[in-house]
């Protein structure tokens, strides 16, 4: 059955999210990327030849990781977001998504548009369609981009789907938990226990679901995962530092104990 993001879900996503809506149609535009651009090898290699300069960054590994890093935390927030707490899936098909830069942030933090706003409901077996549609976001969305970073970069492949479970943890584990509790934030959870521990390795690419390798993660002291393969951002240029949930840090943290 067919609906549509709502005014009140829209707003939700950009208050919460870097979601695109009508209220950024006045910013100026530095940047409008179609994802459809991105499934080929050239349109990727651009975009990194962009990010690296923009950037001003030292590192074209680190570059391809900080790019894979936005595109985990875009699939995370607006499709898997919808799914989990409006129980509506968009078209993610990368003809309707769009990255739109409004502002001049250094680290480069585009808007995710999605241009037709219509989107799937769950009829009858909601694990049906929950598998359904996150086949469609992995097999034709991400795994693709990710493909390219790798192949483009050379960048791990465990570093870049990391960084969606990274996210995933983040949102099933920290942010969720500001809106819902008890029993109804548990049954929202099932959803990242079917995406981490019940998929599997088809539409990643991959023989095993990559993302389960890393659900053992240990829980920091913030709340946050550790990661297991650190993400290279501090390799980007002379003034960047680990990230909060590097594994170097606490190596670095017992080495000066």
């Amino acid at each position: 059955m067919k609906s549509v993001i709502t005014r009140d879900e829209e707003r939700f996503l950009r208050e919460h999210f870097r979601y695109f809506t009508e209220a950024h149609a006045q910013e100026p535009v530095y940047e409008y990327i179609e994802a459809e651009e991105l499934l080929t090898r050239e349109g990727m290699e651009k975009l990194l030849n962009h990010l690296h300069i923009y950037m001003e960054s030292e590192s074209f590994l680190t570059t391809g990781s900080l790019l894979g890093k936005r595109f985990g935390y875009y699939a995370v927030t607006v499709p898997i977001v919808l799914m989990t707490v409006f129980d509506k899936f968009p078209d993610v098909s990368p003809e309707n998504a769009a990255y739109v830069r409004i502002d001049e942030n250094p680290k480069w933090f585009p808007k995710y548009r999605l241009k037709n706003k219509e989107v799937t409901v769950p009829e009858g077996d909601r694990r049906e369609w929950i598998e359904e549609n996150l086949r469609q976001l992995f097999r034709n969305h991400l795994t693709p981009q990710f493909f390219h970073i790798h192949r483009t970069t050379r960048i791990s492949k465990k570093v870049l789907w990391e960084s969606v479970a990274v996210y995933l943890f983040w949102l099933y584990e920290r942010k969720l938990p500001e809106w819902y509790d008890g029993e109804e934030l548990e049954e929202l959870r099932k959803d990242f226990h079917f995406i981490v521990d019940e998929m599997d390795g088809e539409p990643f690419g991959e023989k095993k679901n990559p993302l389960t390798y890393f659900k053992s993660q240990p829980v920091l002291e913030s709340g946050a995962r550790e990661r297991k393969c650190c993400c290279l951002s501090y390799r980007l240029h002379e003034e960047s530092t680990f990230c909060k949930v590097c594994p170097h840090l606490k190596r670095m943290n017992e080495l000066n104990r």
